[in-house]
């Protein structure tokens, strides 16, 4: 029959050598697993960190570009002065585009002698060989689309003929003015 401290309870039970050798293969899993977690902590605070090092950054640069607060929104407030410095850069005088309009409608024995420019306008020296050639050249410029000319002074009563334009830029946000 039954001996002594043998009781049968249905089941095995498992020797006491398994339930050590499962105990420490849960505790390595476990230690593994918190070394991962820990690992993967370590790696969100590294970046965490250096995601806020780069925005304080950025807010500097916000801060330089927009002198003084960015505000809650600094690219949008970039886009605004961007399209204001647009703005003004299409209200002023361009010597390069100034240069290539006085070039392309000048008439052959015209010299232009001296530019001088503000920002939205500058006056243009210069000699023709005469009075009729000034007409011709004034009447030339007078379709240029970036730029209005008028005359300032002439000396029409020596050859070559001295004349004085002045040049102020015409708004590029308008439209253009159309004769009727």
């Amino acid at each position: 029959m039954s001996t002594q401290g043998e009781t049968n309870t249905g089941h095995q039970c498992l020797p006491e050598s398994e339930h050590r050798r499962y105990g420490r293969m849960l505790l390595a899993v476990t230690v593994a697993g918190a070394l991962f977690c820990a690992g993967q902590m370590v790696r969100w605070w590294q970046e965490y960190s250096r995601a806020q090092r780069l925005e304080q950054a950025v807010h500097e640069v916000y801060k330089r570009a927009l002198g003084g607060d960015p505000g809650r929104s600094p690219y949008g407030r970039l886009q605004f002065e961007l399209g204001k410095l647009r703005a003004e850069a299409s209200q002023r005088l361009d010597l390069v585009e100034l240069l290539a309009a006085l070039s392309r409608r000048a008439p052959e024995g015209l010299r232009i002698t001296e530019v001088s420019m503000a920002a939205q306008s500058g006056v243009v020296s210069g000699t023709a060989q005469s009075a009729k050639d000034l007409e011709l050249y004034q009447s030339a410029l007078a379709t240029e689309s970036l730029f209005t000319f008028s005359l300032r002074t002439v000396d029409a009563f020596k050859t070559p003929v001295r004349f004085e334009l002045s040049v102020k830029a015409r708004n590029r946000a308008a439209p253009p003015k159309v004769d009727q």
